[in-house]
């Protein structure tokens, strides 16, 4: 066993250059499964250590006008912890002459803060007329700094006043401002107590010492507000085992997990390759072996402990390399989600993963070639010049004999590729998962966007106007007089029960020109029908909803039953939510549901003209108009751009596993062609002796090159197409409904691609060929 050992070792001391390609892929097939992994679980300790630590509000209230005295009462409830007032008041702010949204919050004393804690990274807690920024508002703002001015709007009148910059605080709370195109900023409470108009706060905050007798904490609490007559609502609980974006970086770990494997496979086939190579190189010394009694175990074991040296030192070097991606990675998506996230753990499951499928994969992959090439017999082994005999016997070798028409060197370039088939087979299966990571990646990354732009069309309002309280609804009627206004519509909307699920309800009118109904099933309600809805698609699977079926919608604990008419293809959510699908119905069905008749609590707004300047515009003149009814807005565009902020996480990391992927695909290239490289040294010198330049030799190798890329390019546009589709369905899952999109251009990305990989990776062997040396060669 030493001997096999130390043949195996000096097997791969001789080939330096062969090694090195083989370990380094399978050092980016490890080191991406452990950075992965370890990035995952750190991701779960980071949550329940903010969980934890971070004093982050368990129960939380808008209360109108609440005081320290109810603030005392609710510190003598039982279970609970630590009581928080604030006041909060949503708006947007200017600087650098664009607007941005914020929510400000104002808190008595920041050196007493009880529940979400901050902490202030730079500058100082804000005095009167000053502000301090949540950190990641510098993403969003990059050239925002201490001491500059910011303008923001007040209601009812939307007057304008400026506040100074003071500090920039960290807060677990909340996600990254990137994320969700929207600023956290805070003051002082009398400073925000001004913008509400009120003398107390309008919010608390609440943690417990027993999650489990939350509920009867609640009903406590409630009843205190009763008691003092205090306007409350918006009750939300906090859900220990989620958290805002949970969903959606599982579902981007998951994708990463997926392309690595493709890496891992890849890695595999590198493996399969170079011992392939060895023992194609080494029939002589089996012959040899055989000859002087060795068994077919023996020789065997040769080649394994040669895979095994190779799957340890890729191994070792991709748990290291893992574990140091997988800090960057954990620091990246825990920036964007606003974790703490200063520590990275060691996570044995990473490494045991890491172990298993590093040595795991590549023995598997050794297996073969090496069962198959010390299966030679004695005889065959040592009349064996590394040349095959069997040229020509072959249906492709056939084929390609009779191709007389082609050019000398597209001829010699594809008869040598059917020359070591094995080979030529498993470098055409890295280009070919290689280019179907690159087309899913197109494919899936596309077919979000598409999605969301098809949201965005099926709800065709540039903006839409909310106000303090509900309104006539028929302000719509008003708002199409302002000018630059095409079209108005008054809606209305909340959360209901049906089946036990929470979902998102509208109220729409029921002639609606602006939400484009997409009706998959049944039909849209009409004008003078009652206690009918049209549902989700997603909603309707899951509680197995037909049309015609009848369900009880509450809300409020108001009950009303209603029909099912139609089912919608709108399965689109918010960033976080956690309701399920969507009910919409007549808006005088909504009003009466919510008990507010005659009444409206939100308008879309169609204008003449869609640029941002023109939507801006738009709304401020409407704002200004209506300011004794406090307006606020939110310009269609800007929510896009958020949405596609959470889109382009996804996307910068799919194209950089893509990238990774490519990095293997092109060492397997290499490998191939340096072994044809070797192997035909001869025959090299060969056609250096009767006149071949150093340019046609180049040339060979490039083509040779080039037809494993359009080969790979072609078995990749098969493997790749179901490849985008499980990774789309894998989104429409997790998240939301995509819609699969596969388009031409995307081919002919993925065929640029293919071509480019290879000839880049064709390079290094192709010029190295013509710099054989006549004599060496015609010796070797």
């Amino acid at each position: 066993m030493i001997w096999s050992f130390q043949k195996a070792f000096n097997d791969i001391r001789r080939r330096k250059i062969r090694s090195g390609l083989t370990i380094v892929g399978i050092f980016i097939g490890v080191a991406g499964i452990v950075a992965i992994v370890a990035t995952a679980r750190n991701l779960e300790e980071a949550q329940r250590y903010n969980y934890a630590n971070s004093s982050q509000d368990d129960m939380r209230w808008w209360v109108w006008n609440n005081t320290p005295t109810t603030e005392y009462a609710l510190s003598q409830v039982p279970n609970v912890a630590a009581v928080q007032r604030r006041a909060n008041y949503y708006t947007r702010f200017r600087w650098d002459n664009t607007w941005h949204d914020v929510t400000f919050y104002g808190l008595e004393d920041y050196s007493k803060v009880q529940v979400n804690r901050i902490d202030f990274v730079e500058g100082r807690p804000p005095q009167s007329g000053e502000v301090a920024f949540e950190i990641s508002t510098k993403q969003l703002l990059p050239d925002l700094k201490l001491g500059d001015v910011i303008t923001y709007r007040v209601q009812p009148q939307n007057q304008e006043y400026r506040f100074t910059l003071s500090g920039f605080v960290k807060s677990p709370a909340y996600p990254s401002a990137t994320l969700l195109n929207y600023s956290t900023a805070y003051a002082t409470a009398n400073d925000v107590r001004r913008m509400l108009g009120i003398s107390g706060d309008n919010e608390i905050l609440l943690r417990v010492n027993d999650l489990a007798g939350r509920e009867e904490t609640r009903r406590q609490v409630e009843d205190i507000f009763r008691k003092r007559n205090l306007q409350f609502s918006g009750y939300v609980a906090r859900d220990p085992n989620n958290f805002l974006g949970k969903q959606e970086i599982e579902v981007v770990v998951l994708l990463l997990l997926v392309f690595s494997g493709v890496g891992l496979v890849i890695s595999g086939f590198l493996v399969a390759n170079t011992l392939s190579a060895i023992v194609t190189e080494q029939v002589g010394e089996i012959g040899t072996l055989k000859a002087l009694g060795a068994g077919r175990w023996s020789i065997l074991q040769v080649y394994l402990f040669g895979a095994l040296i190779y799957g340890l030192i890729g191994t070792a070097l991709g748990i290291v390399g893992g574990f140091v991606g997988g800090k960057f990675l954990l620091g990246f998506l825990g920036g964007t989600l606003n974790f703490e996230v200063d520590q990275f753990l060691f996570q044995p499951e990473a490494l045991g993963l890491g172990v298993v499928v590093g040595i795991g994969v590549t023995l598997a992959s050794a297996l073969i070639p090496a069962w198959a090439g010390t299966a030679i017999s004695v005889r065959e082994a040592l009349d064996s010049y590394g040349i095959t005999s069997t040229y020509g016997q072959g249906r492709v070798d056939r084929i390609l004999t009779k191709l007389q028409k082609l050019p000398p060197l597209v001829a010699l370039s594809l008869r040598n590729l059917s020359r070591r088939k094995t080979r030529n087979l498993i470098t055409l299966g890295v280009i070919a998962l290689s280019s179907a990571a690159f087309l899913a990646a197109q494919s899936t990354s596309t077919s979000v966007d598409g999605t969301i732009d098809h949201l965005y069309n099926v709800y065709g309002a540039d903006g839409w106007m909310q106000f303090d309280s509900d309104v006539n609804e028929n302000l719509a009627q008003h708002l199409k007089a302002v000018p630059g206004v095409m079209n108005a519509e008054a809606w209305m909307r909340g959360r209901v029960t049906v089946k036990a699920t929470t979902t998102d309800m509208y109220g729409v009118p029921p002639n609606t020109t602006i939400y484009k109904k997409q009706v998959s099933e049944g039909r849209w309600f009409t004008t003078n029908e009652n206690n009918v809805v049209t549902i989700s698609a997603n909603l309707a699977h899951l509680r197995s909803i037909k049309v015609g079926d009848y369900l009880e919608v509450e809300y409020n604990r108001q009950r009303e039953t209603m029909q099912v008419v139609g089912i919608l293809d709108d399965n689109s959510k918010f960033l976080g939510s956690s309701s399920v699908g969507k009910v919409f119905m007549p808006l005088s069905v909504a009003q009466r549901l919510k008990k507010r008749q005659g009444l409206a609590d939100f308008f879309a707004i169609v204008t003449t003209e869609h640029d941002p300047a023109t939507v801006e515009t738009v709304l401020a003149t409407i704002e200004n108009r209506y300011r004794e009814l406090s307006p606020s807005s939110l310009t269609a565009y800007s929510d896009r751009n958020s949405t596609l902020q959470i889109t382009a996480i996804l996307r910068l990391l799919l194209y950089s596993m893509t990238a990774i992927i490519a990095v293997i695909g092109a060492i397997g290239v290499v490998n191939t062609l340096t072994l044809n490289v070797l192997e035909r040294r001869r025959e090299i010198g060969v056609l250096r002796t009767i006149g071949g330049t150093n340019q046609r030799l180049v040339q060979i190798f490039l083509t040779e090159g080039l037809f494993l890329g359009l080969l790979g390019f072609i078995v990749g546009l098969i493997l790749g197409y179901p490849l985008a589709q499980v990774l789309t369905n894998v989104i429409s899952q997790a998240v939301f409904p995509v819609d699969f999109i596969f388009e031409p251009q995307m081919v002919i990305g993925t065929f640029a691609f293919a071509l480019l990989l290879t000839t880049a990776a064709s390079l290094g062997p192709a010029i190295g060929a013509a710099r054989v040396n006549i004599s060496s060669s015609l010796r070797f």
